[in-house]
């Protein structure tokens, strides 16, 4: 019997969005090969400012109510619940996830790491398809994984 070539995708998640992650695609993938999905959210900076700017409009009615939390235990609590209800969403795709969060400044370093750490077969990047000055500008997060990852990378167009 031929075991599996990909067991192992990791997905990294932009939870800075405002709108839900697109992981539609990394879903279908994982089911189709039946291969279990990791859910990387890794807040950086920008990803923080923004969180933080969500927590200002919601933040004084808590902080009225005197519960004494600091933010960083806030944000990991806020990123873990929107972590759980992607995996819950490819739980009901019949696919095997897991969520980890990280702190990082170094998005695209972190990736690679948690790569090579859990030692996964793919991984699975949207790009905005960015090009000419923009890119230059900007940077381009999947151009930094494909041109270090230790195993196959897959970019798929937002």
């Amino acid at each position: 019997m031929v075991k599996p070539v990909v067991r192992r995708i990791l997905a990294p998640v932009d939870l800075a969005e405002s709108r839900e992650p697109e992981l539609g695609y990394a879903i279908g993938l994982a089911a189709q090969l039946r291969a279990e999905l990791l859910l990387l959210a890794v807040v950086d900076t920008p990803a923080t400012l923004n969180l933080v700017g969500h927590h200002n409009q919601i933040g004084p009615q808590r902080a009225k109510g005197g519960q004494g939390r600091d933010f960083e235990q806030e944000l990991q609590d806020e990123v873990h619940a929107k972590l759980q209800q992607l995996v819950d969403r490819a739980a009901a795709a019949g696919v095997r996830a897991l969520g980890h969060l990280t702190f990082a400044e170094d998005v695209e370093e972190q990736i690679l790491k948690e790569a090579l750490v859990e030692r996964v077969d793919l991984i699975v990047v949207r790009s905005q398809g960015r090009t000419g000055i923009m890119k230059a500008l900007l940077g381009s997060t999947a151009g930094e994984i494909l041109k270090a990852a230790p195993c196959p990378v897959l970019v798929a167009r937002a």
